[in-house]
């Protein structure tokens, strides 16, 4: 794992702190922006369906709100105690299609618990493995 992918899984590990969490799991998540600048972001939820946000499109919008439009690598981490696996949902792929501007964009994966990354579960794979027929024009 190189030191670039640690920065952005310690980003998205302290993000994850900060998520709202109503009913879900806590999640966290960098990106290296083409200025070699991390952004990172948490989910943030609402008891109304469809009107909170994940912690990948919060990243990418906090790049956006800074100035950068284009995203170079992502790492997602997931609280361990949700039992969920850490990838990024369809709606997120997408939005991180729409950024990034190449397929093979790495996405670093991992689970978290007790403060740290569980260095066990992270696995590496890329925008087209993930999302192989994303939307474009």
């Amino acid at each position: 794992m190189s030191e670039m992918e640690k920065k952005l899984l310690d980003a998205a590990l302290k993000a994850m702190n900060n998520a709202h969490v109503l009913w879900g799991f806590k999640v966290g998540a960098a990106v290296l922006s083409e200025d070699s600048e991390i952004y990172s972001g948490c989910n943030v939820e609402s008891w109304v369906s469809g009107l909170g946000i994940c912690a990948e499109r919060c990243a990418i919008n906090h790049a956006v709100l800074h100035g950068s439009r284009k995203i170079k690598k992502v790492a997602i981490v997931v609280d361990a105690d949700g039992q969920c696996e850490p990838k990024p949902c369809g709606a997120c792929l997408q939005y991180i299609c729409d950024f990034a501007k190449n397929p093979e964009i790495e996405i670093v994966m991992a689970k978290a618990e007790k403060g740290r990354i569980l260095f066990e579960t992270v696995k590496v794979k890329t925008l087209r493995e993930l999302l192989p027929y994303p939307f474009s024009k």
